[in-house]
């Protein structure tokens, strides 16, 4: 992975914190250089194999409709969706697929250091446990982190850079 493509990441992240999306144009910019990465690795390392722009493509499909579930489901935003998708053109498939997983699970981790930062675990966690011993659904305080969502892009970078640098 090159500089810029790791820059346009860190700009999506920091500006998902900020504003609760992803901006569009990060998108396509990682898709672009996606593109570009993909066709010049199968040009001139593969010589004329096209074995990484497939690789690329099929990435961008399964980080897709994976995304697209989970967004779904209401575990990713829309934005965050398309910045998996745009990833798996980048990092190609299987890895897109353990690219997700990673994101899912920082952002289990984030949730939860949020909640310990903000003193609002052990309510949490006391609420959980009513749920299931009692089965009775609670909502939470209308001021909890729980009810808001936590931003993905920081879960993403630090998936992205975890995977990098750790696992491909």
């Amino acid at each position: 992975m090159n500089l810029v493509i790791l820059a346009v990441i860190i700009y999506s992240a920091l500006y998902d914190l900020r504003e609760n999306k992803i901006p569009n144009i990060a998108v396509i910019i990682l898709v672009l250089l996606g593109l570009t990465q993909a066709t010049i690795s199968s040009l001139f390392i593969g010589s004329l194999d096209f074995h990484y722009l497939t690789d690329a493509l099929i990435g961008f499909i399964v980080g897709l409709l994976v995304s697209i579930i989970l967004h779904y489901l209401g575990l990713f935003g829309a934005g965050d969706a398309k910045l998996l998708a745009a990833l798996g053109i980048v990092v190609g498939f299987p890895n897109i697929l353990l690219l997700i997983s990673m994101s899912v699970i920082f952002s289990g981790a984030l949730s939860l250091l949020l909640m310990i930062c903000k003193h609002e675990f052990i309510p949490n966690f006391r609420r959980w446990v009513n749920i299931i011993v009692y089965q009775f659904y609670q909502s939470p305080k209308s001021d909890s982190i729980a009810v808001n969502a936590v931003p993905m892009g920081g879960a993403i970078l630090l998936a992205t850079l975890y995977c990098e640098f750790y696992m491909f």
